[in-house]
């Protein structure tokens, strides 16, 4: 009997101290919730889609500084694209390291 895959997906969600300076960084930041409840409304409605949509889904705490750090290594700006791969690869460490199991 083949064994079922499991769904799984990382949402970045970002403390309410350094949300400014995440929008202040952001290439998209004209298009960035102004507010942080209301970043946080979205992001949660986005958390609960997925959850229906039968995904396993991981709240990734990002640190800006750490987010920062890594664009700057990769050469790469901070848009939604980027902060989602981010969001994914602390993921892949996670899984890795044991923090969560799947």
């Amino acid at each position: 009997m083949p064994k079922s895959q499991i769904k799984i997906c990382a949402i970045p969600y970002y403390r309410k101290d350094q949300y400014d300076v995440l929008r202040d960084i952001s290439t998209d930041k004209e298009t960035f919730s102004k507010s942080y409840e209301e970043s946080m409304a979205i992001t949660e409605s986005q958390h609960q889609a997925m959850e229906n949509k039968g995904f396993k889904v991981v709240k990734i705490n990002v640190d800006i500084k750490e987010l920062v750090d890594w664009a700057d290594s990769l050469n790469v700006n901070i848009n939604p694209e980027n902060r989602t791969k981010f969001a994914m690869e602390k993921l892949k460490e996670m899984i890795s390291n044991k923090a969560i199991t799947v």
